[in-house]
């Protein structure tokens, strides 16, 4: 009597490999989406605290308030942001007379990507 090894043939290897290979491709693809939501998660963070710290410094009276746009760039961790400050009047509609503010709208980007790749928007209010 002969006696036959037992094993898998070819093909079951090779099947074997291919859900092997789909499975490791879906993981890596997976892991690279994630690593990348995580960095435009950080870029959009740290572009609305350094808006809150534009707005905090029109405020606090550190710059002056006046009609008008402006613009400029700020560091906050490893990214550099540009940003535009838009501050126009505006009456708030209430049952009872409120005095006119300003309105406050910055808006921020990372620098190197210009304005059409906003982060962050922050709006805010201040007395005249």
């Amino acid at each position: 009597m002969r006696s036959r090894n037992k094993g898998f043939t070819l093909l079951e290897v090779l099947v074997a490999m291919t859900i092997l290979a789909v499975a490791l491709a879906a993981l890596i693809k997976g892991g690279s989406d994630h690593s990348r939501n995580t960095l435009y998660l950080q870029e959009r963070t740290l572009a609305h605290w350094t808006g809150q710290n534009v707005l905090a410094e029109y405020e606090s009276g550190m710059r002056p308030v006046s009609e008008g746009d402006r613009t400029g760039e700020a560091t906050m961790g490893p990214f550099r942001y540009g940003y535009n400050v838009e501050i126009s009047d505006y009456v708030p509609e209430a049952p009872i007379a409120l005095p006119p503010v300003k309105r406050i709208d910055v808006r921020l980007w990372l620098f190197d990507q210009g304005e059409q790749e906003q982060r962050a928007s922050v709006s805010g209010f201040v007395l005249p």
